[in-house]
């Protein structure tokens, strides 16, 4: 998700699990199904295999763990569930064996066959523990438009309304849905209640009182929470805690100087990073010859900057102007001021490298400052972009026929010669982010919505007289009236893609082959030691990806969803992935919180984050994922909307606790693991399915 990057990328998850002390329900919660409620049974589905059993106090679900996962499903019955007046489904329950188990929760409404009509959430339970297991649901649309004149330049707004592209429809709850993944070899489950809770109300919203709703510091003001910043006091209050859980928690002992694996097998070393098939999973390897695998955080660095003018109501208090964005305010960097003092971006930079040693975090990933980069102290990727025409009026895609594109690529990787190309601690270079070569070959429709004078859009016209000799051929095949090529070659509508399914996958594997070759070519020309980590595919468009798996050291794929560990490419094509972003959200330090369950929330978002990058160490083909960003975005957006509350810190620079405390688990865990683990092929059908989850990245 890049400063220009659309909405699109940012929550298919949809939703986060948090894990709440049990608790009685209160008085404004809604009861959508219980044991001892008429016909219950029928309300369950479950496999053959597990025993269902309703009681009066709860519903138990006892069976052997097929392929170390299980799920079961409670129905609304003959008319779905109307929540639209609440904030979260809750499924109180009880793990009454005797391993850990990790719960996926999904909620469903009737249009569940399209991938969008779902929130699904992760939460691990203790053996003997109870659980209440809390899925958002995440709102496609805002209750009335006037909250989006209210805030404008959000795309978040108060409350938790998330008026984007994804969620279901929270007044057409059909389903839901616990699958259960554990190491023990049966499930012993016990769930007394599925309720509605967390008024959903836009009301307060529209009171004159509401304004202002940030803070001097940037914070939301209609909340509290433990870690919140009132005074200055509190910023040396934070420091001096945050430097004593440093001290007691150093970085992982079986890292080398890189963050490799110092207690693993030694390799051949070539000073520079890598990538190699070990033990029938593939790898980096780092300069010193040890395996390596890729914890990143992307975007470590000074940013954070949100648009004042025309809101100017929504602050208390602003710090001064960003002077490298006018007409903005950086919260973040004002706050490093006052926390730091004298100096603060540089000693910001020495602490950030310090932080991810201490978090298990051994990759400074894309959009990280250079200021934290240059100190050569954990190794990074550097995002770069090769500029020149587009292939299409409405594709983030270069035109790779133009006769400008190879020279641009050369100019590009030039630049790094004398810098990062040199640098051990360089990985590689992620060349664009998120190019818009779709869902397949439809891509190529938009191509001829270009101007005729476009190289791209010419070098279609000349493979279609190849392939069909005549304009008349073409016309039979595409149901199309072109009197002439040039006809066709001026011509700026679409047509029906169907018809034109053959060339238009011809083209596109010309296309994509001619992209990732010259990418390659120019690359290893100008900085050869470097690893090409591909474009960061968000949609899966195969032919592209072949040519990517062809062409690059490493494929890249952004994917926001609850796993990756059955990921594969296409064809069963063997090369090394890499995640570029992913992330969950955290609602207790933002204004969709229930501020009062923030140490749960943040407890369980470190569950789901400890759930996904533990399903992709298991993943052979998958070499590391790169959580998208370091910092929250601001509460009001940043220039594009976004406002996802999604950093390893806050926008006081408070970091969050349960999440860098997990990474430091994976961080010390994740070798040993990965070379014990099994093939992702080992996995139950169930898991790979869950796994799988039917997204647009």
């Amino acid at each position: 998700m890049s400063n220009n990057q659309s909405f699109l990328s940012s929550f298919v998850l949809g939703a986060l699990v948090f894990f709440i002390t049990p608790r009685s329900e209160a008085a404004d919660d809604f009861t959508i199904f219980r044991p001892n409620f008429p016909e219950a049974a029928k309300l369950l589905s479950a496999p053959k295999d597990l025993i269902v059993k309703v009681s009066e106090q709860s519903v138990t679900v006892n069976g052997p763990m097929n392929g170390r996962s299980q799920s079961f499903s409670i129905g609304a019955g003959a008319k779905p569930w109307d929540l639209s007046g609440y904030q979260y489904v809750a499924a109180d329950v009880r793990n009454a064996g005797e391993q850990e188990i990790t719960i996926i929760a999904r909620a469903e409404d009737p249009m569940r066959s399209s991938w969008d009509h779902f929130c699904e959430s992760v939460v691990r339970v203790g053996a003997g523990k109870t659980a209440s297991v809390l899925i958002l649901l995440k709102r496609k649309n805002a209750p009335d438009a006037s909250l989006q004149t209210l805030f404008p330049g959000m795309a978040a707004l108060p409350n938790g309304y998330m008026p984007i592209w994804g969620g279901l429809d929270a007044a057409q709850v059909s389903r839901v849905t616990l699958t259960v993944e554990t190491k023990a070899t049966a499930l012993k489950l016990e769930l007394s209640a599925l309720r509605a809770t967390g008024i959903c109300d836009a009301s307060p919203l529209k009171q004159p009182g509401y304004f202002p709703f940030i803070d001097a510091y940037g914070q939301f003001s209609h909340a509290d929470w433990p870690t919140k910043i009132h005074s200055l006091r509190d910023f040396e209050t934070q420091k001096i805690s945050e430097a004593a859980a440093m001290r007691a928690a150093p970085q992982p002992a079986c890292w080398d100087q890189y963050g490799g694996y110092a207690d693993g097998p030694k390799l051949a070393a070539t000073g520079h990073f890598r990538v190699e098939k070990y033990n029938g999973k593939w790898w980096f390897v780092d300069p010193a010859g040890r395996l390596f695998w890729s914890q990143g955080i992307t975007g470590v660095g000074f940013g954070g900057s949100t648009v004042v003018r025309g809101r100017r109501q929504f602050f208390s208090q602003l710090p001064p102007a960003d002077e490298a964005n006018p007409g903005n305010v950086n919260f973040y960097l004002a706050n490093l001021k006052l926390k730091y003092g004298t100096n603060a971006e540089v000693k910001f930079a020495a602490l950030s490298n310090e932080r991810m040693h201490n978090w298990g975090i051994n990759t400074l990933a894309s959009w990280t400052s250079s200021e934290v980069t240059d100190l050569h102290q954990t190794p990074y990727t550097k995002m770069v972009a090769i500029g020149g025409a587009k292939l299409a009026p409405s594709l983030k895609l270069p035109d790779p026929f133009d006769d400008s594109f190879a020279p641009n690529a050369r100019r590009t990787f030039e630049a790094e010669r004398a810098t990062t190309a040199k640098d051990p601690w360089c990985i590689g270079y992620f060349i664009a982010n998120e190019l818009e070569w779709r869902g397949g070959p439809e891509v190529i429709n938009e191509v001829l919505t270009a101007s005729p004078k476009r190289a791209g859009k010419q070098a279609l016209v000349k493979m279609l007289q190849q392939r069909h000799g005549s304009i008349t051929n073409l016309n039979v095949v595409w149901h199309t009236s072109y009197g002439t090529w040039n006809d066709l070659l001026v011509a700026t509508n679409k047509v029906d893609a169907k018809a034109a399914v053959a060339d238009f996958t011809a083209f596109n594997e010309l296309l994509a082959e001619r992209y990732y070759a010259t990418c390659e070519t120019e690359l290893k020309r100008a900085t050869p030691d470097k690893l090409n980590l591909g474009s960061r595919f968000h949609t899966v468009n195969p032919i592209a990806v072949r040519a990517a798996a062809q062409h690059c050291d490493v494929v890249s794929f952004n994917k926001y969803g609850t796993s990756i560990r059955s990921l594969t490419l296409p064809d069963q094509i063997d090369r090394p992935i890499i995640i570029g972003e992913f992330h969950f959200p955290a609602w207790n330090r933002s204004y969709t919180a229930d501020a009062s369950r923030g140490d749960s929330i943040e407890k369980q978002r470190a569950d789901a984050y400890w759930y996904y990058v533990a399903g992709a160490v298991d993943n052979p083909l998958v070499v590391g994922t790169h959580w998208f960003q370091y910092l929250d975005q601001p509460l009001t957006g940043r220039p594009d909307g976004e406002n996802w509350a999604v950093g390893f810190v806050d926008v006081t620079d408070t970091p969050y606790d349960e999440l860098t405390q997990v990474s430091r688990e994976l961080g010390a865990s994740l070798y040993p693991r990965r070379l014990e683990a099994a093939s992702s092929s080992a996995l139950g059908a169930k898991a790979a399915e869950h796994a799988s989850l039917p997204d647009k990245h």
